[in-house]
């Protein structure tokens, strides 16, 4: 997979913008039928898309050569990094909203490595100190509860659930990162991703027949508004945005791959302040940059 100059930097950079878009997009499903239940849909949409990719590419040539580890370890990956990790991003932009619940994802890495040090013994050296550090103070000038009030009711119990959502959240991130990785030695990065993708629907479908996900998302699917927004989020999102990710990953310098996709809240920041659900403040953008740089720090090292 090759291109052009920059062109991996700008398919980096496009993802990162169509994940901002997609998640404003599902929180209008997700205050009416619940997160798990718009996980649930995005999960199945995006699965159903990636399977018949492969389909039309061909399954055993995808498949012939996975072992049953790596196939397991990637499952996991999926169970924890979107059953658990989606749903409470999900969870934590139906109370903070997109911007904030994704800021709160750049702490992946941080998980992401911590769990690289102890569990497969890399370096745990200055430059990841000082990007964890950078990173967690730039989530928290925005995030923090703070005097006099600026839109943000982060000493409320659904700010700080929605802090605890958003760090969940990152935490499912950064562990099925790690998952994926060690299960990836025989499997590709598409099947990889539609194994994530099914074990996902697989495991909130099981979760879904006791909680009531399930009837939920079968509203959801009768709902033509909601509709609307899921089956083209999900596409541009989860579908669209894992191409685009492959291909600048496969572009462009991992280090500076990892960055551009990490500016996701940068787009979201903006896209709030356009629909005059945030301020664009001294406060969000110093924090944004911070944690952003932190990343870099943290991948670049």
């Amino acid at each position: 997979m090759t291109g052009g100059p920059l062109l991996g930097e700008a398919s980096c950079l496009l993802a990162a913008s169509l994940w901002a878009v997609t998640v404003a997009m599902f929180r209008g499903p997700i205050e009416r039928h619940g997160a798990r239940a718009t996980n649930l849909a995005k999960c199945a949409i995006a699965g159903a898309l990636l399977g018949a990719t492969l389909a039309a590419l061909g399954w055993s040539r995808a498949f012939g050569a996975t072992g049953r580890g790596d196939l397991l370890l990637v499952g996991l990956s999926g169970l924890v990094g979107l059953t658990v990790g989606d749903s409470a991003l999900f969870a934590a932009v139906r109370r903070l909203g997109p911007y904030r619940a994704l800021l709160l994802q750049t702490t992946a890495p941080i998980v992401t490595a911590l769990l690289a040090t102890g569990l497969q013994g890399e370096r745990f050296g200055l430059a990841r100190a000082l990007g964890m550090a950078l990173t967690l103070s730039g989530v928290a000038l925005v995030v923090a509860p703070r005097k006099g009030g600026d839109g943000f009711a982060g000493a409320s119990a659904a700010g700080s659930a929605g802090i605890a959502f958003g760090l969940l959240a990152a935490v499912g991130q950064g562990s099925g990162i790690v998952l994926a990785k060690a299960g990836m030695t025989t499997l590709g990065s598409l099947p990889a991703s539609f194994v994530r993708l099914a074990a996902a629907a697989m495991g909130l479908l099981v979760v879904g027949f006791f909680d009531g996900t399930v009837s939920r998302s079968a509203d959801l699917a009768r709902t033509p508004r909601s509709l609307a927004r899921v089956v083209p989020a999900a596409v541009l999102g989860s579908y669209a945005g894992i191409f685009l990710m492959m291909f600048g990953v496969g572009n462009a310098p991992a280090s500076v791959a990892a960055v551009l996709l990490s500016t996701t809240p940068v787009f979201s920041l903006f896209l709030d302040v356009a629909r005059g659900r945030e301020r664009l403040g001294l406060r969000p953008v110093l924090g944004t940059l911070l944690a952003i740089a932190g990343v870099a720090v943290l991948t670049g090292e």
